[in-house]
């Protein structure tokens, strides 16, 4: 049986993870594909690498389950394990989940103001609709092409922070403004089209669709104190759901 973990996250000096970028570009593409990795002259001189550059790279991906060398044939890319590199029960920030795929990452803050709850939001987060929350828009690139945009809310308990700093980790932020941490989330996806704003947003057409998820952040005390609704392009970054297989409820 063959353990997949996730992905590490490229490290080392800047050619090494120059290095370490490229190859997992050639191995989405492989999977995608359905194809073999090119050989190791072929990815020596598309990476400018030397060879044990690349056999190091290669090598972390091996102990990943994500590639199959055997001596005289091949490399293969394993698309399950691929795809179990993003686990839809795993929390990353955005970032770090598309530097672990060897994209160049790139984040900004569209908005950022304090408004109220709302009654939507307020529902889902058992607060009143008129008390105060942060709300954050940030849009994640991946190699220059927009691959997820966040509309974040964390409720203020009092005023806003005179160091409120809107690129901080919302995360860090929820946990500094209520003095503990999201330690658990209800996450629930579903699926959109784009249109207005965020198709302009997005850079792309009206109508395209997107993966939507909706987090719920929940901190030590049972308080709920995020809360997130984002849109993924599925064409750059794919998750997976580790389930566990039980018997049949008729068999038991």
């Amino acid at each position: 049986m063959t353990t997949y973990l996730p992905l590490p996250r490229p490290s080392g000096d800047a050619d090494t993870m120059r290095v370490q970028h490229g190859l997992l570009r050639y191995v989405r593409e492989a999977a995608a594909l359905g194809a073999p990795l090119p050989g190791e002259l072929e990815l020596t001189a598309r990476l400018e690498c030397s060879r044990q550059q690349l056999r190091n790279a290669m090598a972390q991906l091996e102990a990943q389950g994500i590639v199959r060398r055997r001596q005289g044939t091949v490399t293969t890319v394993d698309p399950i394990a691929l795809r179990l590199s993003v686990r839809l029960e795993e929390q990353f920030e955005h970032t770090e989940l598309l530097d672990r795929l060897g994209y160049r990452a790139e984040v900004e803050v569209l908005e950022s103001r304090t408004v109220p709850l709302g009654a939507e939001i307020g529902a889902v987060m058992e607060r009143p609709a008129d008390a105060t929350r942060l709300a954050i828009r940030k849009r994640w690139r991946a190699d220059g092409a927009v691959a997820m945009i966040a509309d974040d809310t964390v409720p203020i308990p009092g005023d806003l922070p005179d160091e409120f700093d809107p690129s901080e980790s919302v995360f860090s932020f929820a946990a500094r403004i209520w003095g503990e941490p999201v330690v658990w989330e209800v996450t629930t996806p579903g699926v959109a089209t784009l249109s207005g704003e965020l198709a302009e947003l997005f850079e792309k057409a009206e109508g395209s669709p997107v993966m939507t998820l909706e987090v719920i952040g929940i901190g030590t005390s049972g308080r709920r104190i995020l809360h997130s609704l984002e849109y993924h392009d599925p064409g750059i970054v794919s998750y997976s759901l580790v389930r566990t297989v039980r018997p049949p409820w008729s068999a038991l």
